[in-house]
């Protein structure tokens, strides 16, 4: 396969490693949100957990409603930042997977031009040294080429 192909096949995977890069970014944005909202519910439930104890039981039964809602809306944002995290470590998965494939086309294409500035800079060695031998055969005439014979 020449270079060429495999320099359009690199700009296919840079695509694809460019799209899961934007994925990787919406799923941290997506998990640096909900870990914000967390923190604000975990601020919340301690401003309560802090608060006087009401006199009034009526009062004091509400207070302990909404520490018990503050609860499970804790645990339900537990969840949703584990699963939020997951999703971060499946996309980085999948772009570090894109990425390593981008460089390892990328070494490959480097070895192939190597490869083939050697074979040009001999072809052009070898073509040198047949017109210096070209040259210099003139240069003295022929003197000393005798022709086959029969």
């Amino acid at each position: 396969m020449s270079v060429k192909r495999f320099e359009r096949l690199l700009k296919l995977r840079e695509a694809q490693e460019n799209e899961t890069a934007v994925v990787l970014a919406a799923r941290l944005a997506e998990l640096n949100r909900t870990e914000q909202q967390r923190a604000q519910l975990s601020e919340y439930q301690s401003v309560y957990l802090n608060a006087l104890v009401p006199n009034d039981a009526r009062l004091l039964k509400q207070t302990a409603l909404m520490h018990q809602q503050l609860r499970a809306a804790l645990q339900q944002q537990e969840l949703r930042v584990a699963a939020a995290q997951t999703q971060v470590d499946q996309a980085r998965d999948v772009w570090l997977e894109r990425h390593q494939a981008s460089l390892s086309l990328e070494k490959l294409i480097e070895r192939r031009r190597r490869l083939e500035a050697i074979a040009d800079n001999r072809k052009q060695q070898r073509e040198q040294d047949l017109w210096a031998t070209r040259k210099a055969f003139l240069k003295d005439g022929g003197a000393g080429f005798s022709a086959p014979e029969d």
